[in-house]
């Protein structure tokens, strides 16, 4: 008996995602567990099928499957890598019928001990395919959320905005009025010199300019200032929807970011991801125009 598919959001997108990454990251291993006859119906049913079973597929696989995800004793790696797949199976209304909710409450802490991509990539599958379910087992701990330390990533955010040089800030100011470019600089270097969070130094100086400069990628404050509203949305988990309004129009851009800039602009953007629930790029857009056009962040490999 098939459960029904959990519906179609970005959040549900960026999850499957970065399970069949999990999955795809250890087909090597799990393929050894397998019997020879079953190894090619494995990796099609990865590389091929995202992840998502049929019932001839499930009458193959699954009961092997079921078995890896319950002995982290013996194969660590199998363990993990057959839970992510069953995950994303059920999340899509695959074939696989077994109960799996109680795993969280029996295996938390032992998934709590993958890498960091790994762990949060199987603590967001748990909670979009069961929902609430897992809440009884024991409770989600923000930690078991994230890919990156939040601190460390401000850091790094900071460094990227303060980076901006002299000629740069000038750049992000002149797309002010002339008679209050002056104001904009003075408030961009305090808040630079300061805390970098935007809504601290009164929101509209520099708030203005650098959002103005955040969604235009031929000025040359373009990284430092997106590090700057990427801070801001931290505080808020992005309240006003304006970084899930960039990755909506700017994703591809994002991705093609110089490389000092890009692994911690996009890191920012997962974090946002996977600490605030209700961020939902591509709000408007139907479940078929998500599947064929969303953009979903790409996955840390561990």
């Amino acid at each position: 008996m098939r459960h029904s598919p959990v519906p179609v959001t970005f959040q549900t997108l960026q999850t499957l995602s970065d399970l069949r990454s999990v999955a795809a990251t250890g087909f090597g291993d799990l393929a050894t567990c397998f019997r020879p006859e079953h190894k090619p119906v494995l990796r099609r049913v990865i590389f091929d099928q995202h992840c998502r079973m049929s019932e001839a597929d499930g009458g193959k696989l699954a009961e092997d499957l079921m078995r890896f995800a319950t002995r982290p004793d013996v194969d660590p790696a199998s363990f993990m890598t057959s839970t992510a797949l069953l995950l994303a199976d059920r999340i899509q209304g695959g074939a696989v019928a077994g109960e799996f909710a109680p795993h969280w409450g029996l295996y938390r802490d032992i998934y709590r001990r993958a890498p960091s991509p790994v762990r949060a990539a199987i603590t967001h599958g748990f909670r979009r395919a069961f929902g609430g379910a897992i809440g009884d087992e024991g409770s989600v701990a923000a930690r078991d959320l994230v890919t990156f330390d939040g601190d460390d990533l401000r850091r790094l955010l900071c460094r990227i905005a303060r980076s901006m040089t002299a000629g740069m800030r000038d750049s992000v100011c002149t797309l002010a009025d002339e008679e209050t470019r002056a104001v904009h600089r003075h408030a961009l270097d305090n808040c630079l010199s300061g805390s970098c969070i935007l809504s601290e130094y009164g929101g509209w100086f520099p708030g203005e300019v650098v959002e103005k400069a955040s969604l235009d990628a031929e000025n040359p404050g373009y990284a430092g200032c997106t590090a700057l509203v990427l801070l801001d949305a931290f505080e808020t988990r992005d309240a006003k929807d304006k970084m899930a309004f960039r990755w909506e129009r700017q994703a591809d851009g994002y991705l093609r970011m110089p490389p000092e800039f890009r692994a911690a602009i996009i890191a920012g953007f997962r974090n946002l991801h996977e600490m605030a629930i209700e961020w939902q790029p591509y709000d408007s857009w139907t479940p078929g125009d998500l599947l064929e056009k969303a953009v979903v962040v790409p996955f840390a490999k561990p």
